[in-house]
């Protein structure tokens, strides 16, 4: 229908009404025709309309993508709705979050969004993980924003708080210079005068961003930029002239948001700084004495060291010369010159006026003698006089002088909070670019002197950043880091909150670089000092006297390892007390941290992994997005990184879920979706995701995780059947991939399957059972029918070899009589050589069980045949890849009709080399030629073809050493123990009595874990 189209009011309000009801509806596909069909039938202005409301409900309720993307393209833009809408650019789904950058692109001006929201949607876009999610921003709402803005960049910039967004703004600069050719960006920025500068007076926090981020960017494309790089740069020395002047002219500003402006401005000139030519000399000092003086000088806030230093690093190339520059610039900055002006005492200025008075009075007596000396022509008297005038000038001046108050230059120590904030955000910055060794003694010095006075200050942002201080100290030398571990231990258990958050990352820090065990290993070095003379003593005794002191101080060194695992059990805990913490910052820190420590091996604790599932899906810490974001990130690459990895990730499996079954009501953990939770484990112990993640999908161990939870899960099962946590852990087994070649795993698991559909009595839980049950059965059988195949390839094979090989010597033995005779003891002979050269090899088993060894049985031996036949299978069985359990034994089987053997059966095969598993007990006896040793001259391919047969049934396997299975003391499931016991001796004394000369093992069954009342044997 056209957009003018009309339809009747009682049709409109029966569409209304029927669609109203379809929204919903438990199919998703009729609730998405439904939420198509109403699009038009909203009413925006209208804040009661139903139908924005069912909108509203499904966009953030609906738990189907492909429904809530259709809310999207069908809802209107108002107030109202934008929330919802700005919700949905943090979907789960990567087509619903492109979805709503699309709506937002076209529907929604910028102007009707706060900066808050501009920075937040803008920063979600342009980090999205998913590529067509960052395309569409990009291209889509970003050049939207653009236009609305009338093209101008700086415009854009005005709107998203460049001041307290700056990494948002600059990668949103970053984004759109490169969809620009580098001419363009050059023509369009046209705010530079002559010299090649912005004018003081139109510098701003966006203009002085773009132009740094389009320097960087043009200097980003080598030599084609380079060029462009010319037009929106001036030199180095006038460029450093012109930044000067920019500082001097707002040193003396008062009002505190133009000195914020100012400091932000100073940084972007700052950073341009790093894009000028280092190889023109003169620019090149220029740059250097401009970074000292702002770095000593006190108008220079420390929000300015952190570029001033990257400058002056890239000047300085040596660590050492760079460390002595920036350690005499702290000692300025502490100690500066000043001058001081020492003025007169009272009594001293008034002893000095009086004498100078006098000379003043003597003065004017000489002058008016020497005139009238003069006049008299008495020139030898005024010749005196003259040398006396002169001489009361020099006491007058002297006089003069000592009357003015004295300057001197003295250093002074500073203590204000300012500069010792300067001075330790400079140490800081400059331990953080270099790369020690050891730690040198300038700073010994400076740690005592400057860092450790500094966390014993008042002002807490000093202490903060002292103690960051210290810790890149500690990173440089274990011995400094294991002096202050108790130090930064008790500052992150009393200090503000913003100094424990410091204080725990440097610990976690520690911790990653030198391990857990330095630090668990404080105590004993504290006392290696008082134990060395014992020790030796009694390294002494045992080499002289008692041979038993040796144990006593292996007993020690014992006791002392045992020492140092509890204290490295009591800092992990501490650390895990830390999760609780109700700061959200201190609490996001340390489940950061050990994260860390757990990726990296650091430390191995299945009970700290399962605490950090708990605090993933804990409610109380939704807000916590940093939090939420670092862990959900952590547990994929973790399980993923290694098989021991996901061994942990077992371990913490029922722990976890344990937990969640026991939370109280009054709990968070009580809201936790206990589902979701198991299919996130189920997942991470998945073998093929991490084939997957290692790169390798088709090298799959022999057992997974999965096996072995499939039999932890029924045992959990069988403890408590009528459970109310039943119905999740039956839902588990079913989501389990279990292994098919896993043949006694299998048999184990249909074991206990079949006792929990005796023991369950919930239908949703005995229908999963079924399922399960009926699961074991076809993997069973698909392993079944892989050996029997693999049987019948391998004994055809070695039929179609033995009668190729038997022809070629029946051509050969009709050439001659003579040769018939000395043809049977020569291959006899070398049938026996043949044989004697390989050994049956041991299989080592589990120490708990029997290790027995299947062997051919003895009749096989007594079965006569030729030499050449000998010879033919001999090298048949050579040609047979992975042939090792030898071709009698196959046909057996397959003709005896007996079913594939356990894993367990299969581990007790002796392990032969290739082609020489076809043994008879000659291959411990020597051969020895028989009067059955014949040509087979007469007979044809069917006869032999039958006689081979008959000697490949008389080869039957030894019955092995029958094994109890372990039996669990759990709930009794209707027989009591002594009942299942005896029937177990019962079952034992029939094996005992059947007759040996059947050859045929009896079955056991071996499970991983102990197995509950188990009343059926295999």
């Amino acid at each position: 229908m056209g957009e003018d189209a009309q339809i009747d009011e009682d049709l409109f309000e029966k569409i209304f009404d029927s669609m109203l009801q379809r929204l919903r509806d438990k199919f998703p596909i009729v609730r998405l025709q439904a939420v198509l069909s109403m699009s038009r039938l909203q009413d925006p202005s209208d804040d009661d309309c139903p139908i924005i409301k069912a909108y509203l409900f499904l966009i953030e309720c609906d738990p189907t993508h492909d429904v809530r993307r259709a809310v999207l393209q069908c809802i209107a833009a108002s107030t109202k709705t934008l929330p919802a809408i700005l919700e949905r650019t943090r979907d789960v789904k990567e087509v619903v979050r492109k979805t709503a950058y699309e709506f937002l692109a076209e529907k929604v001006h910028i102007h009707a969004l706060t900066i808050a929201q501009r920075v937040e949607v803008l920063r979600g876009g342009l980090k999205d993980r998913a590529v067509a999610v960052k395309d569409t921003c990009v291209s889509k709402l970003l050049q939207a924003w653009l236009r609305q803005c009338e093209g101008s960049m700086l415009e854009l910039l005005k709107g998203l708080d460049v001041e307290n967004e700056l990494e948002t703004s600059e990668l949103a600069l970053v984004t759109s210079f490169k969809k620009v050719p580098a001419d363009e960006l050059v023509q369009n920025f046209n705010i530079l005068n002559e010299k090649l500068v912005i004018e003081l007076d139109q510098l701003t926090c966006e203009s002085a961003l773009y132009w740094q981020s389009l320097c960087k960017h043009l200097k980003s494309l080598g030599d084609v930029g380079e060029e462009h790089l010319e037009k929106v740069m001036p030199a180095g020395a006038a460029f450093c002239d012109y930044v000067q002047s920019f500082i001097d002219s707002t040193a003396k500003e008062e009002n505190v948001e133009k000195q914020v402006m100012n400091e932000f401005i100073s940084q972007q000139l700052l950073e341009m700084a790093g894009v000028l030519d280092l190889s023109d000399e003169v620019g090149r000092k220029r740059l250097g004495k401009l970074v000292h003086d702002f770095l000593v000088s006190p108008k220079v806030s420390h929000t300015l060291v952190k570029p001033l230093l990257a400058r002056l690093r890239e000047l300085e190339n040596s660590d050492d010369q760079f460390i002595n520059n920036l350690v005499l610039m702290i000692s300025e900055i502490r100690e500066p010159i000043m001058v001081v002006e020492q003025s007169l005492g009272r009594e001293e200025k008034r002893l000095i006026d009086l004498k100078l008075a006098g000379v003043r009075v003597q003065l004017n007596q000489l002058r008016d003698e020497l005139d009238d000396t003069i006049q008299k022509q008495e020139f030898e008297r005024a010749a005196e006089i003259k040398a006396l005038v002169t001489e009361l000038e020099t006491t007058k001046t002297s006089l003069m002088d000592q009357s003015q108050p004295k300057s001197q230059e003295i250093r002074q120590e500073r203590n204000d909070p300012a500069t010792l904030i300067k001075c330790m955000t400079i140490t800081s910055e400059m331990l953080a670019k270099v790369a020690l060794g050891e730690l040198t003694p300038t700073l010994q010095t400076l740690i005592e002197s400057s860092i450790l006075p500094g966390i014993q200050n008042e002002d807490p942002a000093v202490r903060n950043i002292a103690v960051k201080a210290l810790g890149l100290c500690c990173l440089i030398s274990r011995e400094t880091a294991r002096s202050h571990l108790v130090l930064f231990m008790q500052i992150s258990q009393m200090d503000q909150e913003s100094i424990r958050v410091t204080s725990l990352q440097v610990i976690f820090d520690l911790i990653h670089t030198f391990g857990i065990d330095t630090f668990a290993e404080m105590k004993e070095t504290t006392d290696d000092a008082s134990s060395s003379d014992k020790t030796a003593e009694a390294s002494n005794e045992s080499q002289t006297t008692d041979p038993d002191t040796s144990q006593l101080v292996d007993a020690d060194t014992t006791s002392d390892t045992a020492q140092a695992s509890n204290m490295a059990n009591n800092i992990v805990s501490i650390f895990t007390g830390y999760l609780d913490c109700e700061s959200t910052d201190v609490r996001t820190v340390a489940a950061e941290g050990l994260a860390k420590l757990l990726l990296s091996g650091r430390v191995i604790a299945p009970r700290l992994l399962s605490r950090l599932l708990l605090l993933w899906y804990n409610p109380l810490t939704e807000a916590d997005l940093h939090l939420r974001h670092c862990l959900g990130t952590f547990f994929p690459v973790f399980a993923f990184a290694g098989r021991c990895n996901q061994d942990l990730v077992e371990q913490a499996f029922l722990p976890t879920l344990k937990t969640l079954f026991n939370a109280p009501a009054s709990s968070p953990l009580a809201d936790v979706d206990v589902n979701n939770v198991s299919e996130l484990l189920v997942q991470l112990t998945s073998n093929k995701h991490l084939a997957e993640n290692q790169g390798n999908l088709t090298d799959l161990q022999e057992s997974s995780n999965h096996d072995s939870l499939a039999v932890k899960v029924c045992n959990e099962i069988l403890n408590e059947p009528n459970s109310f946590s039943v119905r999740t852990l039956c839902k588990i087994l079913n989501m389990l991939e279990l292994t098919p070649g896993n043949e006694s795993n299998l048999k184990d698991i249909q074991v206990l399957a079949e006792q929990m559909i005796q023991e369950v009595k919930d239908k949703q839980c005995s229908k999963a059972l079924e399922k399960f049950q009926k699961n074991i059965q076809d993997l069973l059988k698909i392993d079944k029918t892989n050996q029997t195949s693999v049987a019948t390839q391998d004994n055809t094979t070695c039929v179609d070899v033995a009668e190729k090989q038997q022809n070629d010597q029946e051509s050969l033995v009709c050439e001659g009589e003579t040769q018939e005779s000395n043809a049977g003891p020569i291959a006899a002979v070398e049938v026996q050589t043949h044989m004697e050269a390989p050994d049956l090899e041991a299989t080592t088993l589990n120490p708990t069980l029997e290790t027995t060894a299947l062997t051919v049985d003895e009749n096989c031996a007594e079965q006569t045949k030729s030499a050449d036949e000998e010879e033919a299978y001999a090298t048949a069985d050579e040609e047979l890849p992975g042939n090792t359990t030898g071709i009698g034994e196959k046909s057996t089987a397959g003709q005896q009709g007996d079913e594939p053997e356990s894993a367990l059966e299969e581990s007790r095969k002796p392990k032969t080399k290739r082609g020489k598993s076809t043994k008879s007990s000659t291959a411990k006896k020597p051969a020895t030629t028989t009067p059955n040793t014949r040509s087979r001259k007469g007979k044809n391919k069917t006869e032999e073809h039958s006689d081979r047969e008959s000697d490949l049934e008389n080869s039957v396997f030894a019955s092995p050493t029958p094994m109890r299975r372990p039996i669990r003391k759990t709930r009794q499931s209707g027989k009591s123990k002594n009942s299942f016991r005896e029937m177990l001796s019962e079952d034992d004394s029939q094996s005992e009595s059947e007759p040996a000369s059947k050859g045929r093992p009896r079955r056991t069954t071996r499970s991983t874990l102990a197995l509950s009342d188990v009343d059926n044997t295999a």
